[in-house]
């Protein structure tokens, strides 16, 4: 009698330990992006429509995010949210509305940054970073990335390590995009009033996330972005230890993201992608100010 009851408990043994079907996980591909510009709804929004396009915002994506290997299709999206301010990332859809890209127009340089860099080229860089933060969501969400902390957070050091991967002349100009727009977001908040809501939020304060991208950036390479703390925009405290932040984040790329790329296909995908940058605006104009004060030492 035991010699049956045995082998049921061993069958069943077997049977429990081999994955079902429905716990198999998907096979994974590479260009599993695809872009969508839907037709504005408003007709203030079809310049923004028309200008993504000519710019090929998606198209440069799409290049880049390519060499992912996902589970399923992502689909990057810019259309009208009823007059909601908002990016987004849900059922495989990262979305920027096109009510978002007029908040970054709001905060986009009027001249040109500090550096030099056109108004219509600074939000390249915004436009960017925003897209790649709801991407860090899809991949999180897609590949079942652990998170340690913050989803938000890790979303912002996600775009921020991608951007700082471009070559030097590019990877400047993203960042000082990003900054300008991030530093114009952190003065309007710190100009309002300061209640225990504002610290309860699920993204970090915007004078946090500036903070972060200057010091990803730095840290990354001192010699392209040294002006973050040479114009006394980055505390020379925080500053000390970006090498080690960056290293950091780094490690956690390595070891948790990059499995799932294809590193040739990214390779060959840096050397497509196209800015189109326009040429810096001459120190002889009058440039817009830093948005945030001089950080005395």
């Amino acid at each position: 009698m035991k010699t049956p009851v045995l082998a049921a408990v061993l069958i069943g043994l077997v049977v429990y330990s081999t994955p079902t079907l429905a716990q198999r996980k998907p096979p994974l591909h590479t260009d599993q992006v695809r872009v969508v510009y839907v037709p504005p709804k408003e007709p203030k929004h079809q310049p923004i429509h028309d200008a993504l396009r000519e710019r090929g915002i998606l198209e440069v994506l799409r290049t880049l995010l390519s060499p992912f290997r996902l589970p399923r299709q992502l689909t990057l999206e810019v259309k009208g949210c009823d007059g909601k301010v908002d990016a987004y990332y849900e059922d495989d859809t990262a979305t920027l509305c096109y009510e978002y890209v007029e908040l970054i127009q709001q905060h986009a340089p009027k001249v040109g940054t500090p550096g030099g860099l056109m108004p219509a080229d600074a939000m390249v860089g915004a436009i960017i970073d925003t897209f790649l933060h709801e991407v860090g969501h899809a991949v999180i969400d897609m590949l079942e990335i652990p998170v340690l902390g913050r989803e938000e957070d890790a979303a912002d050091f996600f775009s921020a390590y991608i951007l700082v991967q471009f070559a030097p002349d590019d990877a400047r100009r993203l960042i000082q995009g990003v900054g300008f727009m991030m530093a114009s977001e952190a003065k309007e908040a710190l100009a309002k009033p300061q209640t225990l809501k504002t610290f309860a939020g699920e993204h970090g304060l915007p004078a946090q996330r500036y903070y972060n991208l200057l010091c990803i950036a730095y840290g990354s390479n001192p010699k392209t972005f040294g002006n973050s703390v040479l114009h006394g925009r980055l505390p020379k405290e925080r500053a000390d230890g970006c090498a080690e932040e960056y290293k950091m984040l780094q490690r956690a790329f390595q070891k948790l993201i990059l499995p799932y790329v294809d590193e040739a296909l990214l390779s060959k995908a840096r050397t497509q992608v196209r800015f189109n940058w326009g040429p810096l605006v001459p120190s002889t104009d009058d440039l817009d100010a830093p948005p945030l004060l001089r950080i005395e030492p």
